[in-house]
């Protein structure tokens, strides 16, 4: 079996103050990630990017190194939905024969972490959220993969950037 990753250590929670304040920067992150995306992506699509940085942040404490496997994961997920409508549409009963005996394979490889970098939870969020009749009705699939990618890149940037900016301004000790 693999080595699990290390536990991410939690911090506690920010006082009133410092709660406001990071409140208000998600805020502007947000508006600022639905200007931005909106210039490329129809609104239906930028939810992704809104996913990968609620999946980084609660379930990654919002750690840099990882994101790219939080990244790799979720386009794995949103592969395997895809894949369920493609099959099923595609080849019928077959197609979604194959596409659930592959989202088995990868839930298995997820349980064990065979395939930690690939598979993992942020798969298993996607997959779940890109096999919703209502978001498989609706998605633009390739919009909704760079949705994932480019906001998560736009949001681990922007959080990497404030946190080192933070640093430079917090007494050492």
């Amino acid at each position: 079996m693999a080595d699990t990753p290390p536990a991410v250590a939690v911090a506690p929670p920010p006082g009133p103050i410092a709660g406001l304040a990071i409140l208000v920067i998600v805020l502007l992150l947000v508006v600022a990630w639905i200007v931005i995306g909106g210039m490329f992506l129809q609104p239906v699509s930028l939810f992704g990017g809104f996913l990968m940085l609620w999946y980084w942040a609660n379930n990654e404490q919002l750690q840099f190194k990882r994101l790219p496997a939080a990244i790799i994961g979720a386009v794995v997920g949103i592969g395997l939905g895809w894949f369920i409508v493609y099959g099923t549409v595609h080849f019928g009963t077959p197609g979604t024969l194959a596409a659930v005996l592959l989202l088995v394979l990868a839930l298995y490889l997820d349980i064990i972490k065979a395939v930690p970098l690939v598979v993992n939870t942020s798969s298993m969020l996607y997959v779940t959220v890109a096999a919703a009749p209502l978001v498989q009705l609706n998605v633009i699939w390739p919009e909704l993969v760079l949705s994932t990618v480019v906001g998560g890149v736009f949001f681990g940037l922007a959080v990497e950037g404030l946190q080192r900016l933070a640093a430079r301004f917090t007494p050492a000790g």
